[in-house]
Protein backbone atom coordinates (compact mmCIF):
# COMPACT_ATOMS: atom_id res chain seq x y z
CA UNK A 1 0.00 0.00 0.00
CA UNK A 2 1.21 3.19 -0.79
CA UNK A 3 2.13 5.78 2.17
CA UNK A 4 -0.54 8.35 0.65
CA UNK A 5 -3.25 5.67 0.73
CA UNK A 6 -2.10 4.33 3.66
CA UNK A 7 -2.11 8.15 6.11
CA UNK A 8 -5.46 8.31 4.58
CA UNK A 9 -7.17 5.06 5.76
CA UNK A 10 -5.55 6.23 9.36
CA UNK A 11 -7.43 9.39 9.33
CA UNK A 12 -10.38 7.49 8.02
CA UNK A 13 -10.28 5.24 10.98
CA UNK A 14 -9.58 7.61 13.25
CA UNK A 15 -12.85 9.67 12.39
CA UNK A 16 -14.83 6.72 11.73
CA UNK A 17 -14.09 5.26 15.76
CA UNK A 18 -14.21 8.42 17.05
CA UNK A 19 -17.38 10.11 16.06
CA UNK A 20 -20.35 8.84 18.37
CA UNK A 21 -22.13 5.74 17.40
CA UNK A 22 -23.27 2.61 19.58
CA UNK A 23 -19.55 1.32 20.91
CA UNK A 24 -18.71 4.96 21.81
CA UNK A 25 -22.05 5.33 23.62
CA UNK A 26 -21.53 1.84 25.48
CA UNK A 27 -18.25 2.72 26.59
CA UNK A 28 -18.90 6.56 28.07
CA UNK A 29 -21.96 4.83 29.97
CA UNK A 30 -20.20 2.20 31.17
CA UNK A 31 -17.43 4.69 32.16
CA UNK A 32 -20.20 6.80 33.59
CA UNK A 33 -22.43 4.24 35.46
CA UNK A 34 -18.79 1.61 36.72
CA UNK A 35 -16.16 3.53 36.21
CA UNK A 36 -13.25 3.24 33.73
CA UNK A 37 -11.50 -0.34 34.46
CA UNK A 38 -15.64 -1.86 34.07
CA UNK A 39 -15.17 -0.68 30.42
CA UNK A 40 -11.61 -3.07 29.40
CA UNK A 41 -13.80 -5.93 28.14
CA UNK A 42 -15.34 -3.50 25.66
CA UNK A 43 -12.50 -2.05 24.87
CA UNK A 44 -10.73 -4.95 23.81
CA UNK A 45 -13.92 -6.90 22.75
CA UNK A 46 -14.83 -4.19 19.98
CA UNK A 47 -11.37 -3.93 18.27
CA UNK A 48 -11.57 -7.71 17.77
CA UNK A 49 -15.24 -8.12 16.66
CA UNK A 50 -14.51 -5.55 14.06
CA UNK A 51 -11.33 -6.42 13.13
CA UNK A 52 -12.98 -9.89 12.18
CA UNK A 53 -15.60 -8.22 9.85
CA UNK A 54 -13.48 -6.45 8.45
CA UNK A 55 -11.27 -9.58 7.26
CA UNK A 56 -14.76 -11.37 6.13
CA UNK A 57 -15.61 -8.42 4.52
CA UNK A 58 -12.14 -8.03 2.68
CA UNK A 59 -12.23 -11.67 1.50
CA UNK A 60 -15.60 -11.84 0.11
CA UNK A 61 -16.98 -14.10 3.05
CA UNK A 62 -19.75 -11.44 4.57
CA UNK A 63 -20.67 -10.90 0.66
CA UNK A 64 -21.84 -14.40 0.35
CA UNK A 65 -23.26 -14.28 3.73
CA UNK A 66 -25.47 -11.16 3.04
CA UNK A 67 -26.51 -13.03 -0.68
CA UNK A 68 -28.48 -15.74 0.99
CA UNK A 69 -32.04 -15.50 1.05
CA UNK A 70 -33.06 -13.16 4.28
CA UNK A 71 -29.92 -12.86 5.03
CA UNK A 72 -29.13 -9.23 5.25
CA UNK A 73 -32.55 -8.97 6.34
CA UNK A 74 -32.31 -10.57 9.33
CA UNK A 75 -28.99 -9.08 10.25
CA UNK A 76 -30.43 -6.14 9.65
CA UNK A 77 -33.67 -6.46 12.43
CA UNK A 78 -32.00 -8.60 14.90
CA UNK A 79 -29.19 -5.27 14.94
CA UNK A 80 -32.15 -2.99 15.36
CA UNK A 81 -33.97 -5.15 18.24
CA UNK A 82 -30.54 -5.59 19.78
CA UNK A 83 -30.24 -1.59 19.98
CA UNK A 84 -33.57 -1.04 21.24
CA UNK A 85 -32.93 -3.72 23.83
CA UNK A 86 -29.83 -2.19 24.92
CA UNK A 87 -31.66 1.35 24.77
CA UNK A 88 -34.05 -0.01 26.98
CA UNK A 89 -31.24 -1.46 29.81
CA UNK A 90 -29.54 1.83 29.86
CA UNK A 91 -32.70 4.12 30.35
CA UNK A 92 -33.93 2.03 33.14
CA UNK A 93 -30.39 1.81 34.99
CA UNK A 94 -28.42 1.63 36.99
CA UNK A 95 -29.62 4.17 39.69
CA UNK A 96 -26.94 5.26 42.46
CA UNK A 97 -26.97 3.47 46.00
CA UNK A 98 -27.05 5.13 49.41
CA UNK A 99 -23.13 4.57 49.00
CA UNK A 100 -23.14 6.29 45.66
CA UNK A 101 -22.13 2.85 43.51
CA UNK A 102 -24.41 1.65 40.76
CA UNK A 103 -26.83 -0.59 41.35
CA UNK A 104 -29.57 -1.78 39.35
CA UNK A 105 -30.60 -5.97 38.66
CA UNK A 106 -29.59 -7.43 35.18
CA UNK A 107 -27.89 -4.39 34.09
CA UNK A 108 -24.20 -4.87 33.91
CA UNK A 109 -21.23 -3.85 31.50
CA UNK A 110 -20.71 -5.53 28.39
CA UNK A 111 -18.12 -8.65 28.31
CA UNK A 112 -15.39 -8.83 25.95
CA UNK A 113 -17.38 -11.62 23.97
CA UNK A 114 -20.56 -9.46 23.74
CA UNK A 115 -18.57 -6.30 22.89
CA UNK A 116 -16.94 -8.75 20.09
CA UNK A 117 -20.37 -10.38 18.79
CA UNK A 118 -22.39 -6.92 19.47
CA UNK A 119 -20.70 -5.56 15.95
CA UNK A 120 -22.73 -7.65 13.88
CA UNK A 121 -25.46 -6.17 14.79
CA UNK A 122 -23.86 -2.36 14.74
CA UNK A 123 -24.91 -0.80 11.50
CA UNK A 124 -22.11 1.68 12.26
CA UNK A 125 -19.59 -1.03 12.27
CA UNK A 126 -21.06 -2.90 8.65
CA UNK A 127 -20.92 0.97 7.28
CA UNK A 128 -17.42 1.58 7.96
CA UNK A 129 -16.11 -2.30 7.20
CA UNK A 130 -18.36 -2.58 3.52
CA UNK A 131 -16.86 1.66 3.30
CA UNK A 132 -13.41 0.18 3.83
CA UNK A 133 -12.90 -2.82 1.85
CA UNK A 134 -14.31 -0.73 -1.08
CA UNK A 135 -12.06 1.58 -0.93
CA UNK A 136 -8.61 0.16 0.00
CA UNK A 137 -8.76 -3.09 -0.60
CA UNK A 138 -7.98 -3.32 -4.25
CA UNK A 139 -4.37 -4.34 -5.55
CA UNK A 140 -2.08 -6.78 -5.32
CA UNK A 141 -1.16 -8.39 -1.71
CA UNK A 142 -4.41 -8.72 -0.52
CA UNK A 143 -3.58 -10.53 3.10
CA UNK A 144 -1.28 -8.25 3.92
CA UNK A 145 -3.87 -5.41 3.44
CA UNK A 146 -5.82 -7.18 5.10
CA UNK A 147 -3.74 -7.75 7.61
CA UNK A 148 -2.33 -4.00 7.85
CA UNK A 149 -6.07 -2.35 7.78
CA UNK A 150 -7.40 -4.23 10.56
CA UNK A 151 -4.45 -3.47 13.09
CA UNK A 152 -4.88 -0.05 12.01
CA UNK A 153 -8.44 -0.09 12.54
CA UNK A 154 -7.90 -2.13 15.71
CA UNK A 155 -5.71 0.40 16.98
CA UNK A 156 -8.08 3.47 16.02
CA UNK A 157 -11.20 1.76 17.94
CA UNK A 158 -8.92 1.21 20.71
CA UNK A 159 -7.95 5.06 21.25
CA UNK A 160 -11.29 6.22 20.95
CA UNK A 161 -12.50 3.66 23.18
CA UNK A 162 -10.20 4.57 25.94
CA UNK A 163 -10.94 8.44 25.24
CA UNK A 164 -14.93 7.95 25.27
CA UNK A 165 -14.41 5.67 28.26
CA UNK A 166 -12.29 8.36 30.35
CA UNK A 167 -14.93 10.76 29.26
CA UNK A 168 -17.30 8.60 30.98
CA UNK A 169 -15.45 7.93 33.93
CA UNK A 170 -14.62 11.60 34.69
CA UNK A 171 -18.32 12.35 34.67
CA UNK A 172 -18.80 9.75 37.23
CA UNK A 173 -18.54 12.35 40.62
CA UNK A 174 -20.66 14.60 39.29
CA UNK A 175 -23.14 12.45 37.80
CA UNK A 176 -23.72 11.19 41.55
CA UNK A 177 -25.98 14.29 42.50
CA UNK A 178 -29.52 14.30 42.46
CA UNK A 179 -30.91 12.69 39.24
CA UNK A 180 -28.03 13.32 37.10
CA UNK A 181 -27.38 9.81 36.48
CA UNK A 182 -31.04 9.06 35.56
CA UNK A 183 -30.83 11.68 33.14
CA UNK A 184 -27.76 10.51 31.84
CA UNK A 185 -28.36 6.98 30.96
CA UNK A 186 -31.91 7.75 29.66
CA UNK A 187 -30.25 10.32 27.31
CA UNK A 188 -27.83 7.64 26.33
CA UNK A 189 -30.15 4.80 25.92
CA UNK A 190 -32.52 7.44 23.91
CA UNK A 191 -29.65 7.66 21.51
CA UNK A 192 -29.21 3.76 20.71
CA UNK A 193 -33.03 3.68 19.96
CA UNK A 194 -32.16 6.78 17.53
CA UNK A 195 -29.97 4.99 16.19
CA UNK A 196 -32.34 1.46 15.64
CA UNK A 197 -34.91 3.44 14.61
CA UNK A 198 -33.04 5.59 11.50
CA UNK A 199 -31.82 1.92 10.24
CA UNK A 200 -35.08 0.56 10.58
CA UNK A 201 -36.30 3.81 8.01
CA UNK A 202 -33.16 4.14 6.36
CA UNK A 203 -32.04 0.73 5.17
Amino acid sequence: MEPTQLWAFVAFSLVGSFTPGPNTTIATTTGANFGFRATVPHILGVPVGFSAMLALVSLGVAGILLSLPGAASAIKWIGIAYLLYLGWLLTRGPRPAPDGSPKAPGVRPLTFLQSALFQLANPKAWMLTVASAGTYMSGQGIASRVALLCAVFAAACMVSLVTWAWVGAALRAWLRAGRRLRWFNAAMGASLAATAVWMAVTT
